[in-house]
């Protein structure tokens, strides 16, 4: 079989080690690995680039096919199988989580573990690293059997039973495997120059599996769909940067929203909104020790200055996030521009003043807390929300026009409001100001029913006192502004249906035009809280119905992109993606909630 030149984004896997992640296509080839953090620049971006980005790819000799692949239970080892005239090849595939498992301060290990199952067989590993997102080629030093890779201060070390040689731009070895007899290709990065070092990689498999499917037995959830929740979980835990407890939107840059389309954004960096909602969805799993990293980051980040807030960070709190393009790469499938960086990072989004407030009430109120962690941000955040509630900005979908009155960001104004109004006690607000804040929620939510609401679309706006649709209307329920059967949310569900759908009933975020050009595909998220929002109004049957299409276009390994072509029903946007797997599990925790007519999740309301 022949390799494409650019895999489809279904044909990707991925694995991580809580600081980076890589992805691996279905014929063995890491094609995106960005060391040793998950913002640091590229040394495999093949997926940005098939000829300039390099990949660490592992084959049979001769002709193969891709015949399997599949996560061991419980964990995010990957395993790969390939197939040629000589016999089979498993690949497996990990990194270690170095936190948990004593190891070297310096080293990071990703581990490729080679098996020839059925009988003797012949493997070809090739290397071709490329720093700086293929831009620059690395100093190479061999020593026959360890290979060191170098560019200003990064060194990959790969360690290999075989001989290094040199074919092309890239380094190759040949590995003979005898049946049932497992050899590893370690690299090792982050480290010191030094060379070979002894790493056994069988306890190293065995440390990871461990960690893994000790980490997923902790999982609260007992209802349907338990595989891809359990799925979506392991995904959502290898988003976060575990030095710091703050957490990516995504591990990759620049995957597009529409082929050939310029809706090409870095995803690598910490959202307050994305955060928490992740924290939302893993609390509701029983995770609170993330929600209790992710506020001690935010309160850290935040320490001496509570009031300044941006809508993303660097996963180390940085607040520099300069938007640059990568003229040189052509992108995925011809995709320009390639950019890093994110310059949404200074625009004003009010909505995460609600969303991270009402992640605070969350674990206060659910979690294992004894007192209000980062009191004085909290405190803050609500002030300015009370503050700038009437202010245009650039909304939750960060329009790169100018700034509007988007009624979903004074939804989540009122949403931090209200959870500040909660948490008056524990955050000793005194009167005078709590009853500013009263005052404040009042008014917003006045302004919503009135100005936000139109009798000529029957339904909630996108914008005050235009006749525009938004799929964040489906929030409103959801965030306990109003009630799931309030005739505004009926009407406003069927509208959206109507009039904001493909055919499958999948849901765009909008129609306007944001001056992006040619249109996105099917919103994964908001498809998902379409689900929500039947569960809710007791449409139990739709609701499975809609989660169960909307679920059938993961990959096989059960991982989700942002987007779904309305066309070809082909993954679009970063991979994976936070926001679609944390949908899936709210989705699925509504949906066995409606079925036992449990009511809705806990969200609160003072």
């Amino acid at each position: 079989m022949t390799r494409p030149r650019y895999s489809p984004i279904r044909d990707y896997g991925i694995i991580g080690d809580l600081h980076s992640a890589a992805l691996v296509d279905r014929f063995g080839s890491i094609d995106w690995f960005c060391a040793p953090r998950f913002d640091s620049p590229a040394v495999f971006a093949r997926l940005l680039d098939a000829d300039k980005g390099g990949s660490l790819s592992v084959v049979p000799e001769g002709e193969y096919i891709a015949d399997s692949r599949h996560y061991l239970p419980g964990t995010n080892i990957l395993q790969t199988g390939l197939s040629g005239p000589q016999g089979r090849l498993l690949i497996t595939d990990f990194m270690v989580a170095k936190e948990h498992m004593n190891q070297s301060a310096d080293d990071h290990i990703l581990v490729r573990q080679l098996e020839a199952p059925d009988r003797d067989m012949v493997a070809k590993v090739l290397v071709d690293a490329r720093f700086d997102y293929g831009r620059q080629a690395p100093e190479v030093v061999s020593d026959g059997q360890c290979l060191v890779l170098s560019h200003q201060g990064l060194h990959l070390h790969f360690d290999g039973p075989g001989v290094w040689e040199r074919e092309g731009r890239a380094m190759v070895q040949r590995v003979e495997l005898a049946q049932g007899k497992p050899q590893a290709l370690l690299l090792r990065y982050d480290g010191g120059r030094s060379h070979h070092r002894d790493y056994d990689p069988q306890e190293l498999l065995a440390l990871t599996r461990h960690f893994w499917e000790d980490w997923i037995k902790r999982c609260e959830y007992d209802g349907p769909y338990v595989d891809l929740i359990f799925r979506s979980a392991l995904v959502l835990k290898l988003l976060i940067y575990a030095p710091e407890g703050s957490i990516v939107a995504a591990p990759t840059t620049s995957l597009p929203e529409r082929i050939g389309g310029q809706r090409n954004w870095d995803y690598r960096y910490s959202w307050l909104r994305d955060s928490a909602f992740l924290l939302y969805a893993l609390q509701l799993l029983g995770y609170h020790d993330e929600a209790a990293n992710f506020i001690a980051w935010l309160e850290r980040i935040h320490e001496g200055q509570p009031s300044r807030f941006q809508t993303m960070y660097g996963i180390d709190g940085r607040t520099d996030i300069d938007e640059t393009e990568l003229t040189e790469l052509e992108g995925y499938q011809g995709s320009r521009p390639v950019r890093i960086g994110n310059a949404a990072a200074k625009q004003r989004q009010l909505d995460v003043y609600g969303e991270v407030v009402d992640s605070a009430y969350l674990y206060l109120r659910f979690g294992k807390a004894k007192a209000a962690p980062m009191r004085g941000t909290l405190v803050a955040m609500v002030d300015e929300a009370a503050e700038y509630w009437e202010e245009p900005d650039k909304g939750i979908w960060e329009m790169r026009g100018g700034p509007q009155q988007f009624v979903h960001s004074k939804l989540l104004c009122w949403v931090a409001l209200d959870r500040g109004i909660s948490l008056s006690r524990e955050l000793k607000v005194d009167k005078s100001r709590r009853d500013r804040w009263v005052w404040t929620r009042e008014r917003i939510r006045h302004t919503i029913l009135t100005r936000g609401w139109s009798d000529k679309l029957g339904a909630f706006r996108q914008v005050l006192d235009e006749d525009q649709l938004d799929a964040t209307a489906l929030m409103i329920p959801l965030l306990r502004f109003l009630p799931p059967l309030d005739p505004r949310m009926r009407q406003t569900v069927a509208t959206i249906q109507r009039d904001l759908t493909d055919e499958n009933g999948f849901v765009y975020r909008y129609r306007r035009d944001d001056g992006l050009g040619a249109s996105e595909g099917t919103f994964l998220l908001c498809s998902f809280w379409l689900v929500d929002n039947l569960a809710l109004q007791g449409q139990v049957v739709p609701a499975q119905h809609l989660f169960e299409r909307l679920t059938s276009h993961g990959n096989d390994l059960g991982l989700f992109s942002e987007e779904l072509d309305p066309d070809s029903g082909e993954l679009l946007g970063n991979f994976p993606q936070a926001l679609t797997h944390l949908a899936i599990v709210n989705a699925a925790a509504h949906l066995e909630r409606a079925t036992q007519n449990r009511g809705p999740l806990a969200r609160g309301l003072s």
